[in-house]
């Protein structure tokens, strides 16, 4: 559970996609299509709306650069951002440095949650939204100065994984029973999200995008499920209730069942 962070743009193995805000794949459709069927609303604090209007305008315009049409016109910003989440495979959320630089959350549009509640992002300040995450530091300070790195620096790119026993992409608590995708799953998938900062430094306000991706392990090469396994082992029990992940014993009698239906 620790940052990781890399410079925006560096070199992952993807390609030219690496190099893209917006990743448009294999997988597009699918995604789109979840996204306008989801019950997920966009929502805006209603607040600042300078820095809401300017991170909606790179937006649209980096979305016109990387070929991505989209809908978005010149109406109400939650109709905007609605729009522009519809034409891309990420969820977004809008960061405002806030009052005393604790950060404030000023939009929220996250139809694929993985196992958390976006909605109660809205207005809450950096140290809140982080407040469940394992070893996240305490003070006041700490969580100033990550905002202010997100606001005044980069873009940055990282990466964080899980372990799901679905493909499904919202995985919202209210629409989405966990408990019971364990006990009934047949296949295993590792789940990353890719989490982008954009700065915009003149507008206190930084753009976080997150972009879901789903592999079954039996994609995965055997020197990467022995590292996935590894890291499963040595994770922290806080860590893994954080993530949702099962116990050691139930994850390897999921595993062999898994591995018997595969089989």
């Amino acid at each position: 559970m620790v940052p990781s962070l890399l410079r925006f743009g560096v070199d992952l193995g993807m390609g030219e996609l690496d190099g893209r805000y917006f990743q448009v794949d294999a997988h597009y459709k699918r995604y789109i299509a979840a996204k306008r069927a989801s019950p997920a609303k966009t929502l805006c604090a209603g607040v600042r709306p300078a820095a809401l209007s300017g991170v909606a305008d790179w937006m649209a315009q980096q979305m016109n650069a990387e070929g991505i049409q989209h809908e978005a016109g010149a109406g109400a910003i939650g109709d905007r951002l609605r729009a522009l989440g519809n034409a891309c495979q990420e969820d977004f959320a809008i960061l405002h440095e806030g009052k005393g630089g604790t950060g404030e959350t000023l939009a929220v549009d996250v139809r694929f949650p993985s196992g958390w509640h976006p909605e109660r992002l809205l207005h809450a300040d950096f140290a809140a939204i982080h407040g469940p995450v394992p070893d996240f530091p305490a003070s006041d300070a700490a969580s100033r100065a990550m905002v202010r790195g997100m606001v005044h620096r980069g873009p940055y790119v990282r990466f964080v994984w899980t372990l799901s026993p679905t493909d499904t992409l919202d995985q919202h608590p209210d629409r989405h029973d966990r408990a019971a995708a364990w006990r009934s799953a047949t296949q295993l998938f590792l789940r990353v999200e890719r989490q982008v900062t954009v700065p915009f430094p003149d507008l206190g306000a930084s753009l976080f995008l997150i972009r879901v991706f789903h592999t079954p392990l039996e994609d995965l090469a055997v020197a990467e499920r022995k590292t996935l396994l590894a890291a499963l082992d040595a994770m922290p029990d806080d860590v893994r209730r954080y993530k949702g992940l099962p116990d050691a014993a139930t994850r390897e009698a999921l595993f062999r069942r898994c591995s018997s239906a595969q089989g």
